[in-house]
């Protein structure tokens, strides 16, 4: 019986240890931070992050179009009133924008 017993759980372990699969990847949580479009002005102006986060400015005016405009040429995009726009920064440094359609309307990412 011992014997029996031996062997089934001998060939209980062989078959775990062949059909075991690779323990999966841990993935990085995506991080997310917001920059509201509040009537005419972005909110926070400036907003600092790490890198690898996901920006995503929304514009929550109500019947104003604006835009997220780098002024390096990186990104542009027009936000309809309620739309949203996303964009992840991978590498270090200061990233200013503004709005095409209201020029006083600055702000800055700032990714470390």
């Amino acid at each position: 019986m011992r014997r029996v017993l031996s062997t089934l759980l001998g060939v209980v372990l062989l078959l775990g240890l062949t059909t075991a699969q690779a323990a999966p990847t841990p993935r990085t949580p995506t991080v997310t931070k917001g920059v509201a479009v509040v009537n005419f002005a972005f909110m926070p102006k400036t907003l600092r992050i790490m890198a690898g986060t996901t920006v995503v400015w929304k514009n929550t005016t109500a019947t104003t179009t604006h835009t997220t405009t780098s002024d390096t040429g990186l990104w542009d995009r027009t936000l309809a009133p309620g739309a949203t726009f996303r964009r992840t920064f991978s590498t270090t440094g200061n990233f200013p924008y503004h709005c095409t359609i209201h020029p006083s309307m600055t702000g800055t990412i700032v990714v470390r």
